[in-house]
C-alpha cells in the first residue's frame, strides 16, 4: 500500500491539546519574526540618508583614485587591487562598491557624462540670463543654448582630456569594450545627456529659430560631428599649424544650425556674445568638475 504523506497543517489533531503544539510553533514564529525584523532594520540602515551619503562619498573617492591610476598607468593599468590599495582598502572591501573592473569603468564613464551635462546646463542657464540683459530675443536665446552646448562639449574635451578619453575611446570604437549590462548603463546616461540637447533643439524649432526636423536625430548628428572633430587632435600633434580642432568644431556647429534654418545674422551676434563673455571656457579643473556632490 502507498505510504501516507504526513500532514503539514498547523491544526491540532484529535486527542492532542493545543499546549503540546504551541511551544514548538511559538519558538519558530519568534525566530522567523526576528529574522524578518533584522532584515528590515538592515535595509533601513542601508538606505538611511546618513549611510547613503557615506556610500556616495566613498564611491567618489574610489572613482577619483581610479582616475589617478588611469592618469599614471593608462586604462590597461587600472585594476581593482591597485585602486583598493590607493584607498587603503582590501580588494574584498572594494567589491562592496564595484563587483568588477568593468563596473568601475562604467561608473567612471557615467561620472564623466554627468559632469559634462551639469556644466553644460549651468553654462546655458548663465548665458540665457546674460542674453536677456543684452535684449536677445526668444529665437536668439534658443539658438544660443544649442551653440553653447556644442562649444562646452569641445572645451570639456580639452580641459579634461584624460577623463574625456575614458569615454570617447569606447564611443569611437565599433566593438563593445564593456559587457552588455555595463554598456547599457553608460548608454542610458549618454542618452539622457543627448535628450537635453534634443530638448534645446526642439525649443529652437518651436520658437521659429530652426526649421522643422527630428530633434533627436539632429542632436545625434551634432554630437557625432563634434566627437569626430575632437578626435583630430591626434593629428594635431604632428601638424599643429595645419589643424585647429577648436575652430573646426565651432565652424561645424555654426554650419549645421544655419543648415537647419538659423539666421546667419543671429549666429553672428550669438558667437560674438560667447566670445566676448568667454561663456564656453572652463576654468575648473577636471577633478573639481568630476567630484561634484551629486555624482556617485
Amino acid at each position: 500500500m502507498p505510504r501516507r504523506r504526513p500532514r503539514l497543517d498547523f491544526q491540532p489533531r484529535a486527542g492532542r491539546s493545543n499546549r503540546q503544539i504551541e511551544p514548538f510553533f511559538f519558538v519558530n514564529f519568534v525566530y522567523i519574526f526576528s529574522m524578518i525584523h533584522g532584515v528590515v532594520d538592515l535595509d533601513r540602515a542601508r538606505h538611511s540618508p546618513h549611510v547613503a551619503q557615506k556610500r556616495r562619498t566613498r564611491i567618489r573617492r574610489i572613482l577619483r583614485a581610479a582616475l589617478e591610476v588611469v592618469r599614471v598607468d593608462g586604462r590597461d593599468g587600472l585594476t581593482l587591487r591597485r585602486v583598493a590599495a590607493e584607498q587603503g582598502l582590501t580588494t574584498a572591501a572594494l567589491y562592496r562598491y564595484f563587483p568588477s573592473k568593468d563596473a568601475l569603468v562604467a561608473d567612471l564613464q557615467r561620472a564623466v557624462i554627468a559632469s559634462l551635462a551639469d556644466v553644460t546646463r549651468e553654462r546655458v542657464e548663465s548665458a540665457d540670463s546674460i542674453a536677456r540683459s543684452e535684449e536677445f530675443g526668444i529665437k536668439e536665446r534658443a539658438v544660443l543654448a544649442i551653440v553653447l552646448s556644442g562649444f562646452v562639449f569641445e572645451a570639456f574635451s580639452r580641459s579634461a582630456p584624460m577623463e574625456f578619453g575614458i569615454l570617447s575611446d569606447d564611443l569611437s570604437k565599433s566593438e563593445l569594450t564593456l559587457p552588455d549590462r555595463e554598456a547599457g548603463l553608460v548608454f542610458d546616461a549618454a542618452w539622457a545627456a543627448l535628450s537635453d540637447l534634443a530638448t534645446r533643439l526642439r525649443v529652437a524649432e518651436q520658437s521659429g529659430a530652426l526649421g522643422e526636423g527630428v530633434a533627436s536625430e539632429r542632436a545625434m548628428a551634432l554630437w557625432a560631428g563634434l566627437q569626430g572633430v575632437v578626435q583630430t587632435r591626434k593629428l594635431m600633434r604632428s601638424a599643429p599649424d595645419r589643424i585647429d580642432s577648436t575652430r573646426i568644431a565651432k565652424g561645424l556647429v555654426e554650419a549645421l544650425l544655419i543648415g537647419w534654418g538659423a539666421e546667419a545674422q543671429d549666429m553672428e551676434r550669438i558667437l560674438g556674445l560667447i566670445e566676448e563673455r568667454s561663456l564656453s571656457s572652463l576654468a575648473d579643473s577636471a577633478l573639481d568638475l568630476f567630484e561634484r556632490p551629486n555624482h556617485g
